[in-house]
């Protein structure tokens, strides 16, 4: 672990990769880092990956989804969809996309399953700190995936961004901007 303040970019940042001998040789360098400033903008080039939260009102008989802007408060109870749009410029094998869910919010689902739409199948995995999907072939395309939290407890809370990744190559790799989120009580 490097401490930012003694980061170095131009002497910290040059791979070299070197082969003797025959065959073919495949080599990936990343770098891991980690902040309290949540991501401003969405970034990638092979995947785009943006989140939209959203309250889920009853009014009458039907379902509303109100977008939630940062800083509109839900209450303790209230429903909230997640929609993740996914694109890819081109056809993907094993892709990860992880969705890091707000502590004071519960998954409605805890149930891991298959799933199969928008002519693609999937594993959705809500997990304690978020909700995974992975996808063994991912054609090119826009794709949009949709759950539902509860709001369960009070607070303002910070949520990281959504990333996708190809899992055998981690260099194409996107996310989302970051969130917060405020629960407040009834």
């Amino acid at each position: 672990m490097v401490p930012g303040p003694e980061l170095k970019p131009e002497t910290g940042s040059t791979v070299v990769v070197e082969k003797t001998g025959k065959g073919l040789a495949f080599a990936s360098a990343t770098w891991h880092f980690s902040t309290e400033r949540l991501p401003e903008e969405e970034r990638g080039d092979f995947f785009h990956v943006s989140r939209r939260y959203f309250l889920r009102e009853q009014v009458g008989t039907k379902t509303v989804l109100r977008p939630l802007e940062e800083g509109t408060p839900v209450v303790s109870g209230d429903e909230v969809e997640v929609q993740l749009s996914l694109r890819t410029k081109h056809a993907a094998e094993y892709v990860h996309l992880r969705d890091p869910r707000a502590a004071g919010l519960e998954p409605m689902s805890t149930e891991s399953r298959h799933r199969y739409d928008l002519g693609i199948i999937w594993y959705e995995e809500p997990r304690d700190s978020g909700t995974n999907f992975f996808f063994e072939w991912l054609p090119a395309g826009e794709y949009t995936f949709r759950y539902r939290l509860r709001a369960n407890m009070a607070g303002t809370f910070r949520v990281g961004p959504a990333t996708v990744q190809s899992m055998y190559a981690p260099e194409f790799t996107a996310y989302s901007k970051g969130a917060v989120l405020t629960v407040g009580v009834r």
